[in-house]
């Protein structure tokens, strides 16, 4: 595999994971303050997600460049760390996510 098709995938996976996560977001029911107040925690915990997942695709970046050759170990060590990297996101376990 060459390495630009990797760097796609991982470009690709992160920004769907980023997306997914504001569109997630639930939204206020009225526009009032008090209601942004009332979702303080799930606004926090996206924000910080994305953020997060934003410094991990930098890092990636500057890692990229120093890679001359894609090995099949590179590959399945990239897959799983997108893997991990969307089931183990911050609002995942905030506490209106968490079942009763």
């Amino acid at each position: 595999m060459k390495k630009d098709r990797l760097i796609a995938l991982t470009d690709a996976v992160l920004a769907i994971i980023m997306t997914i996560l504001i569109l997630e977001l639930e939204k206020p029911t009225t526009p009032s303050l008090q209601a942004f107040w009332d979702l303080r925690q799930n606004f926090f915990a996206c924000f910080l997600s994305f953020f997060w997942l934003g410094s991990l695709w930098m890092a990636l970046n500057t890692l990229w460049e120093k890679v001359e050759k894609i090995s099949s170990e590179i590959i399945w060590w990239n897959l799983f760390l997108l893997l991990e990297r969307q089931e183990f996101s911050l609002e995942n376990f905030m506490p209106s996510k968490i079942p009763v």
